[in-house]
């Protein structure tokens, strides 16, 4: 596992950079969920609300399947692939700060099984391994600008003690 900045990036899932999201195949489906860089970014996950399309099931690219709230943070979790959403990850309705404290575990936020079955064609944008992680630290070397308009540096809950 890599570690870039105190976030972790997993070698065994593929990245959405720009959203920070990621993707693990499981036997025929896609878990999907808010990288490590993207929960620190957000701070602490307050609310996690599924969309009407995921909770339908059916979902086509790009569509919001959740949207995740923090103090300082509004953001939808868009489907890769057109698919079916086939779990919700309801635990996060009531312990939203999953995602903040596993966000490779117990953090996830949805299960999608792609339309045609195959789990290997991702839009532009997705990358695995050192692509991945080169497209991160390019992006970590920016400076984050806050909602109050500061340049912050990046913190991390794994260096705090956080609870659910």
């Amino acid at each position: 596992m890599a570690t870039i900045r105190n976030c972790e990036l997993p070698d065994d899932l593929l990245y959405d950079i720009e959203h920070d999201l990621w993707a693990r195949p499981e036997e025929d489906d896609l878990v999907l969920g808010l990288t490590d860089v993207g929960q620190t970014r957000a701070g602490t996950i307050q609310h996690v609300s599924f969309t009407k399309r995921a909770l339908g099931g059916a979902v086509g690219p790009g569509e919001s399947i959740a949207v995740l709230e923090s103090a300082k943070w509004v953001g939808p979790v868009t489907a890769p692939l057109a698919g079916t959403v086939m779990a919700t990850n309801n635990d996060l309705l009531e312990h939203p700060k999953l995602v903040n404290l596993e966000p490779y575990g117990r953090g996830w936020i949805v299960r999608l099984r792609p339309v045609d079955g195959r789990l290997d064609l991702f839009p532009d944008g997705w990358a695995s391994g050192e692509v991945a992680r080169t497209r991160y630290r390019a992006k970590l070397g920016l400076p984050f600008r806050s909602v109050s308009g500061v340049d912050e540096d990046f913190w991390c809950v794994h260096c705090a003690d956080w609870d659910v």
